[in-house]
């Protein structure tokens, strides 16, 4: 039992990594595209935000000690660490799309990013 909600906990937040920035975007492109309708961004914004997510994408690969992090947090279940490196992350990377938007739009945008905020924070909680 304690195994299946371990498997579903890492899922769920594998799912919440993912749609860190669009739900179901595959490329920079398509989470940019999304993020466009979502914040009415202008084509330029849009164009901006696609180099900055391409960026994010680009390091995050090349992020050999993070990766080597993540398969040591899965291998020891330790749920919490994980959640935490996604947040810290989630926290850096909206740094850099905010300066991309107007106030308006990153209103918006903090709200959407409270939402995801929230839900890692619950399941951090979850794991204490």
């Amino acid at each position: 039992m304690k195994k299946i909600k371990y498997i579903a906990t890492i899922i769920l937040m594998i799912g919440i990594a993912i749609n860190a920035y669009a739900q179901t975007a595959k490329t920079p492109a398509d989470q940019a595209k999304q993020m466009q309708v979502q914040l009415k961004l202008s084509d330029v914004q849009t164009s901006k935000l696609t180099v900055v997510l391409e960026q994010i994408n680009k390091e995050q690969a090349n992020d050999k000690a993070a990766q080597a992090n993540f398969k040591n947090w899965q291998a020891t279940h330790n749920t919490k660490a994980m959640i935490n490196y996604v947040l810290k992350q989630m926290n850096a990377n909206a740094f850099r799309i905010e300066q991309i938007l107007t106030p308006e739009q990153n209103k918006t945008f903090q709200g959407m990013l409270k939402e995801r905020r929230d839900a890692l924070n619950r399941m951090a909680d979850s794991q204490k």
